[in-house]
């Protein structure tokens, strides 16, 4: 069951509910060789070994010889006389005798697994239905499979009916590469080396074609050089099978797109075949529903390279040269230029695996295809494919690099300039902060009908990106939006999503959160309709950081690591700093500074606004650990007009970092610099709240501050403002508005957990003489690192990275005394008695992260 973690999960859900004495169903679908058949047949063994009762049933490829003799053969019940042709009143006798053959090893539990149900007959269907109604309240699981060939089938029928009723289903994908690798290594009895793998990564997952492929050659003693290797024979007999099962219509499609270079569009398609594309949809949907065919946007393609060659083998050569005879009348006719069959189905294929996040496969199919190439205008095709994989994997200087090779060939066809301009663009305004992109991309602008929809979109990207980086939110995201648009057949579907997220970036950093929450569901929902992985990393770490302005650190924690996981399984680093960060400013609100170093690391590489929110917050991390003085220094290399249209809520913090160092120059410049942000940016209320509030710090203006915490809507920032307007309110002499001031940020930090600013906010409070109780009423256990508080843990954590008592009371705003009596708990509870094996306990425990231990909210 290699690659079949997911579903087999389901199997095993379903069996040990069985086991139990519940019941459910679960239907399995997917194209012909998928594995379908092989799930059932692990299920039926599965079920035997745990002593579970198994009926089997399958649908032969001939169909039934009666009604529901399949469901007979399966309870071992012989058709009688009287039985009735099993359609009037669901054939009455049939039914009690088959729910009486059930109920018999009912008293058990009993798997009835029921394959190939698409060759099954109405009534059939109809009965199986019905037993499953019947034999609701009995310990009875179902597991169905059938293929999505034919498309119209009763089968189809029955599969949705059950799943509203509350069936779960799943449909058997293509293997992962890796998945594929294993199989291949199974099959083969070794690894297989590079040649066998580019031979293997020709099935695009099939399991069915991957074992039948090299079974076939090893029959033929073809093994020992795949790379000359002809499709053996067996395979040769499935592939057959598959297009003989086709209508006509369908059959003639395929065949007509495997002679004429494998990649064809619908209305070249249908001239060839004498018909419009509107009278071909039905063959294209049928052989796309068989999992022979994909639509692209260059037109109709071959989803398995291996099925392509052998059914282009097939055809006989006098058919063959007709039909290319036939195709290049036409494309005379019509004027049409063959620039999109460069590179045949290798280029269809390398395009499918760079969407769908397969990016090293990818990029091995484009090396050794290169290897091989002799047209330039084919190898300056391969070589914006690789620019892609380069782009994505995070390696953007030698992306760029390709693409300035490829646009420096003249008379470049125009889907390959496209191409190579889109990475360009996207690249350069990622990953450069020089305006090589801006100017790059207002020369496509003008350029006019020199590019395509979808090269004029990613020039738009790019200057929403310059627009954002200078601080002009309207105008960034009016381009971001209009790049977001569909412009028609002809644009780049997946390619939107680079401008989606574009867009839900400035609406984060304008805290529009809900308009950005909308923006990413969307986008999630068009990359996994389709497939298009490569993006659903920089889609998480977006939606982590909307989780943390939003003040849900839990949820930002959980996208920030499912960011990282997609980008380590996708290898996309470039969302990783972005990642990190959240992570990072998650622990460092939560009082866990280890923990946001750790996140944190080195100087990360990725998009250049990543970075710089990257080096923001390790300033502020310093500034925790060390005082003012030290996040100035780390300050002082950054820009700090960038650093606040990059992170406006940072400017009140900045003030804070430089009056605190006695530099009221620098604290006067971000002052300056974030009025200027928010007077050109007076739509959006938090720019203004955030210069507000700076301004405020730096005059010591109560009602600056008051504004500030008034317009604001990060709760944080909020409860920052408050916070700011107590003390300010406390100098001046007015006690009980200071603290009401500070009570309310109190409030809104332990809301969202804010667990370093709260404990800051109590001891002011107990400076004043107010005094709050502050500990967790979770259930713990009375030993382990899982029975430590959230203080304790933030105290044995500072203490196992090095700080003394004073240091550590500083830090969290308590007294020395209570640092003390926080460790004695702890060296209780770990049963330990020295700093030197709390630090070894916790350099353990940093394998499995550094969150606070699961306890309650502070009271």
């Amino acid at each position: 069951m290699r690659g079949r973690d997911r579903e087999w999960s389901l199997v095993d859900g379903l069996l040990q509910k069985l086991r139990r004495g519940g019941s459910g169903t679960l239907l399995v679908d997917g194209e012909p060789g998928s594995g379908k058949s092989r799930l059932l047949a692990e299920a039926i063994a599965k079920a035997s070994e745990r002593g579970i009762g198994v009926v089997q049933g399958r649908v032969e490829e001939l169909g039934e010889l009666a009604p529901c003799s399949m469901l007979l053969d399966a309870l071992d019940l012989r058709s009688e006389r009287g039985d009735g042709d099993g359609s009037a009143h669901f054939g009455p006798l049939v039914l009690e005798r088959l729910r009486l053959g059930l109920e018999r090893l009912a008293p058990g539990p009993v798997l009835a697994a029921l394959d190939d149900l698409q060759r099954a007959d109405p009534a059939t269907l109809r009965m199986v239905h019905t037993l499953h109604d019947l034999l609701a309240d009995r310990p009875i699981s179902w597991l169905m499979s059938r293929s999505t060939v034919p498309i119209a089938c009763q089968a189809v029928s029955l599969f949705d009916i059950l799943e509203r009723e509350g069936a779960e289903r799943v449909t058997l994908a293509p293997l992962s590469p890796a998945a594929v690798a294993a199989l291949t290594a199974d099959t083969l009895g070794r690894s297989p080396d590079p040649a066998t793998r580019a031979l293997a990564a020709g099935a695009g997952g099939n399991p069915l074609l991957i074992t039948e492929l090299f079974a076939g050659l090893r029959e033929e003693g073809l093994l020992r050089d795949t790379a000359r290797a002809r499709p053996p024979g067996r395979l040769r007999i499935v592939v057959r099978g598959w297009i003989d099962a086709l209508s006509p219509k369908a059959r003639s499609l395929v065949e007509t797109i495997a002679v004429l270079g494998r990649s064809l569009s619908p209305e070249h398609a249908a001239s060839l075949l004498d018909t419009t594309p509107a009278a071909l949809l039905p063959a294209t949907e049928e052989a796309t529903a068989a999992g022979i065919l994909i639509v692209t946007e260059h037109g109709l393609a071959f989803r398995h390279e291996l099925v392509a060659d052998i059914v282009g083998a097939g055809i006989p050569p006098s058919v063959r040269q007709t039909l290319l005879d036939q195709s290049g009348a036409l494309m005379s006719s019509e004027r049409v230029r063959p620039a999109r069959l460069l590179t045949g189905p290798a280029s269809i294929a390398i395009d499918a695996a760079i969407a769908s996040g397969r990016l090293h496969e990818a990029e091995e199919m484009v090396r050794s295809r290169l290897a091989e190439h002799g047209s330039v205008y084919g190898s300056a095709e391969l070589r914006c494919l690789l620019a892609d994989t380069m782009y994505l994997t995070g390696r953007g200087e030698e992306a760029i690099h390709e693409a300035e090779t490829v646009l420096a060939v003249p008379g470049l066809p125009g889907h390959v300039r496209e191409r190579a301009t889109l990475v360009q663009l996207y690249a350069t305004a990622r990953l450069r902060d020089d305006g090589t992109a801006q100017a790059y991309a207002q020369e496509v602008i003008d350029g006019k009908n020199r590019y395509g929809p979808a090269a004029r979109n990613a020039a738009l990207v790019a200057l929403a990106i310059a627009e954002r980086h200078e601080g002009r939110f309207s105008g960034a995201l009016a381009l971001a939006e209009s790049a977001g648009r569909p412009t028609g057949a002809g644009s780049s579907k997946e390619r939107r999503y680079e401008a989606c997220l574009t867009a839900a970036g400035v609406l984060v950093d304008v805290h529009r959160l809900e308009e950005a929450g909308a923006v990413l569901r969307q986008a999630r929902r068009d990359m996994f309709g389709h497939g298009h992985l490569a993006w659903a990393a920089d889609a998480s770490a977006l939606e982590a950081r909307l989780a943390l302005l939003a003040g849900r650190f839990d949820d930002a924690v959980t996208e920030a690591r499912r960011a990282l996981d997609l980008a380590g399984a996708l290898n996309t680093p470039l969302s990783v700093a972005a990642a990190c960060a959240v992570l990072a400013a998650v622990a460092l609100r939560r009082g866990d500074l280890q923990g946001a170093a750790h996140h944190l690391g080195e100087q990360p590489g990725g998009a250049a606004e990543a970075r710089l929110r990257h080096a923001l917050l390790a300033a502020q991390v310093a500034e925790a650990r060390d005082g003012p003085r030290s996040a100035m220094s780390a300050l002082a290399e950054l820009p700090r007009p960038l650093m606040l249209t990059i992170e406006p809520a940072a400017g009140p913090w900045m003030v804070r970092v430089a009056l605190g160092a006695e530099d009221r120059a620098a604290a006067e410049f971000v002052v300056a610099a974030a009025e200027a942000l928010g007077r050109a940016n007076h739509e959006f209320p938090d720019l203004g709240a955030a210069a507000a509030h700076a301004r405020g710090l730096l005059d010591g203006d109560h009602e600056a501050l008051a504004l500030a915490a008034g317009r604001a809507e990060d709760v944080w920032a909020r409860a920052s403002a408050e916070e700011d307007l107590g003390m300010v309110l406390a100098v001046a002499g007015r006690r009980v508005e200071a603290t009401e001031a500070l009570e309310r940020a109190l409030g809104m930090y332990d809301d969202i957990g804010s667990v370093r600013d709260a404990s800051r906010v109590r001891r002011r409070l107990r400076g004043m003489g107010v005094r709050h109780r502050h500990w967790s009423y979770a259930e713990r256990p009375v030993s382990g690192w899982d029975s430590l508080t959230e203080t304790e843990h933030a105290v044995s954590s500072l203490a196992a990275d090095g700080w003394t008592n004073p240091q550590i009371a500083e830090q969290m705003f308590i007294s020395v005394h209570t640092v003390a009596f926080h460790l004695r708990q702890v060296f209780r509870k770990l049963s330990i008695r020295s700093r030197v094996e709390l630090a070894r306990l916790a350099a353990e425990k940093t394998r499995d992260g550094f969150d606070p231990p699961p306890g309650g909210r502070h009271a």
